[in-house]
């Protein structure tokens, strides 16, 4: 943005040199980065935050050095001119398609001009900003759009056919040689001006050549209209065509101009070209709505660490435009003009006090810092736990990508009910994400193995994604995923064995005993596991995840030749029910006796259910539960197995007779074969 320091002089009276108001506008947010001679003039280059429309404009850089430097607005006249009467003006139908491209748009007929060039005072003042004077009525135009800040455009009245204006979208295969002589291609959802057989402007970009106002135009329309910054930007891209009028569109302008800058050009043509202005036409929306916000000075001053006084920060608010309404003690109510949509609430004036006031002005103080102790959440002690734990057991962490392929997220059906897939993915590889953890696992096991790295014990927290149902948004769950492959122990006496499904179930149950939770675990069926075993805490219904072995057809997918043991868990509920806290327990005074019970039982049952009726029957009496054998051949009937436990009976406070111990264990085999069926041998 360019502005003249000549210019900028008419609308507010300046005793500060060029580089003193350089200096000011830069400390109050609108930065000069340069200041060129341009002849008897100053010209200062600037660069304006994308959140300040108003500041591009001369009008509204005067009223930034109003405020800094303590100095009276002139606000030029805006009104119509009214030197020649107004007579009926000619018939001008303006319609808007599209509504929300296009909220506001106004038309006014100028009759009987003559287009020449324009006066020494505007051709000085838009070539001191590098603009190329054009004839009298365009020049206003650009004049006013530096000014004022709203774009303009003037059309050939007489060129546009059928007596009307249309504002709509481009139709597919449209064409349009805009002023710059360059035919350009118009596509579909682009906005244009249209007379009734044509599209005569590319709305809020450029206007076309057919239409433009040359030395014989007699009659101009003048157009000022409010078009949406979005699609001005996306249209002004996809042409690769800027202009001065497209850059203030994209970023939104005062909607309480519209008028005001057509009314003001029109006053400036008529002055320049003569003619009459006629017919004044409006249609739209769109409404320009002054936000109203509540002040409180004494509150301000304790966010910034400064004292600021009642009428001081009043007295500023109006130099900036603003309408001030006095409020009990410290407070005030505070209009904001239409040209300041970036002040939505009371921290955004406070901005505005302390900008002015002078950032340099603000004392650095050292806030009183108050002692206090942050507490982890419980959820956050038992996940760090569960982690340590994990480490502690030999396991690496690693980290992978939340956005997989569709062909990734479907190599395991059974895990994925409502993916989440991106409408518009970066690449086909990243496209749905993540509804399970097991594909960055896996292709990390097999980056490793590629690279001579084979013995494998790796885990991944992360989380989960699927689709919650319609209208219902989306689901996100944390997710621990753990890997296994390769040697599992490898030592001179005991030689080396590979990682096997009970090395996983392992270091299931220690991570789970180390949260003093039991887990359970049952047959289930995932595609892409086999054998898999699903893991529920002790005493629920709720299967929080699964551990197995994968599939050769996985494997292959992934271009691994050996063995890979996965687990996936919810820990949600183990976050829930862990216990954190250890408790101290005395050695027993008294002894303990041991029983086995060797069981012969169907080959489908599961062990934990045996466990868990012994441990029922046993009650308090029963210390101790462990399976030491399980035996299938020689003897024993197809289809069958045996299971041999080892059962702790005794109690803290005395020592159990064996009269005592007899009677339990007889009561705890007769549980056994009354609920499972089972025999014994």
């Amino acid at each position: 943005m360019k502005i003249s320091y000549q210019w900028l002089k008419e609308y507010v009276d300046l005793d500060a040199s060029p580089e003193e108001l350089a200096a000011g506008l830069t400390m109050s947010g609108s930065e000069v980065e340069a200041i060129n001679d341009a002849g008897s003039d100053k010209v200062m280059s600037l660069e304006i935050t994308s959140n300040r429309p108003d500041c591009l404009n001369m009008l509204g850089l005067a009223r930034e050095a109003s405020a800094v430097f303590d100095r009276e607005l002139k606000v030029p006249d805006v009104r119509p001119f009214e030197g020649v009467p107004a007579e009926k003006g000619q018939a001008v139908d303006c319609v808007i398609e599209n509504t929300e491209l296009c909220p506001k748009y106004t038309a006014r007929v100028i009759s009987d001009v003559k287009i020449k060039e324009a006066g020494e005072k505007i051709r000085k003042r838009l070539e001191a900003l590098g603009l190329r004077p054009v004839n009298n009525a365009v020049d206003v135009t650009n004049f006013c759009l530096m000014e004022l800040g709203q774009p303009l455009h003037a059309f050939d009245l007489d060129k546009l056919k059928g007596g009307k204006i249309i504002v709509r979208e481009a139709r597919k295969g449209e064409k349009i040689v805009t002023i710059d002589e360059e035919e350009r291609e118009l596509e579909p959802g682009m906005l244009v001006i249209a007379d009734g057989e044509r599209s005569v402007a590319i709305a809020g970009v450029m206007g076309g050549i057919d239409t433009e106002v040359t030395a014989r135009t007699r009659n101009i329309l003048l157009e000022s209209a409010y078009f949406d910054p979005v699609s001005v930007r996306r249209t002004a891209r996809k042409l690769g065509l800027s202009s001065d009028s497209s850059y203030r569109f994209e970023r939104g302008v005062d909607k309480g101009m519209i008028k005001g800058a057509s009314d003001r050009a029109a006053a400036l043509i008529v002055e320049e070209a003569g003619g009459r202005v006629r017919g004044f036409y409006e249609t739209g929306p769109l409404s320009a709505e002054e936000n109203v916000i509540e002040f409180d000075t004494e509150k301000a001053g304790k966010i910034l660490g400064v004292v600021l006084e009642k009428e001081w920060v009043k007295h500023i608010f109006q130099r900036l435009d603003m309408t001030v309404t006095d409020s009990e003690g410290s407070r005030m109510s505070v209009r904001v003009p239409t040209f300041r949509e970036d002040l939505e609430k009371e921290i955004d004036l406070i901005e505005e006090a302390a900008r002015i006031f002078g950032y340099d002005k603000i004392p650095a103080t050292i806030p009183e810092i108050s002692p206090v102790v942050e507490r982890k959440v419980y959820a956050r002690q038992v996940s760090e736990k569960l982690l340590e734990d994990l480490v502690a057991l030999g396991l690496s962490e690693i980290v992978t990508y939340s956005l997989i392929s569709e062909a990734s997220s479907n190599r395991f059906p059974g895990l994925v009910k409502a993916p989440v897939t991106l409408s518009n993915p970066l690449s086909e590889e990243q496209k749905v994400m993540t509804p399970h953890l097991l594909d960055g696992m896996l292709k990390t096991i097999s980056w490793n193995i590629n690279r001579k790295n084979k013995d494998l014990r790796l885990f991944e927290t992360g989380k989960v994604y699927s689709e919650l149902g319609k209208g219902k948004g989306y689901g996100e769950v944390p997710a621990l995923c753990i890997g296994l492959t390769g040697i599992a122990r490898r030592n001179w006496m005991e030689g080396k064995r590979n990682e096997s499904f009970y090395d996983l179930k392992g270091i299931i149950e220690d991570i789970f005993s180390g949260l003093r939770i039991t887990p359970e675990f049952t047959s289930i069926h995932i595609d892409g596991i086999a054998p898999c075993a699903g893991i529920k805490i002790q005493g629920e219904e709720e299967t929080i995840g699964f551990l197995g072995q994968a599939t050769k057809e996985i494997l292959n997918e992934y271009d691994i030749e050996q063995d890979v043991f996965l687990c996936q868990l919810k820990p949600g509920r183990i976050f829930e029910r862990a216990v954190l806290e250890n408790r101290y327990h005395t050695i027993p005074r008294f002894p303990f006796s041991i029983r086995d019970v060797s069981i012969l039982c169907e080959e489908s049952l599961r062990a934990g259910d045996i466990s868990r009726i012994i441990a029922e029957e046993g009650e308090e009496l029963i210390k101790s539960i462990d399976l030491v054998d399980i035996y299938k051949g020689k003897k024993i009937p197809k289809g069958k197995k045996s299971l041999t436990y080892s059962i702790q009976y005794g109690l803290d406070t005395r020592t159990l007779r064996e009269e005592e111990i007899e009677a339990l264990h007889s009561s705890v085999k007769d549980a056994l074969a009354k609920n499972l069926g089972v025999t014994f041998r």
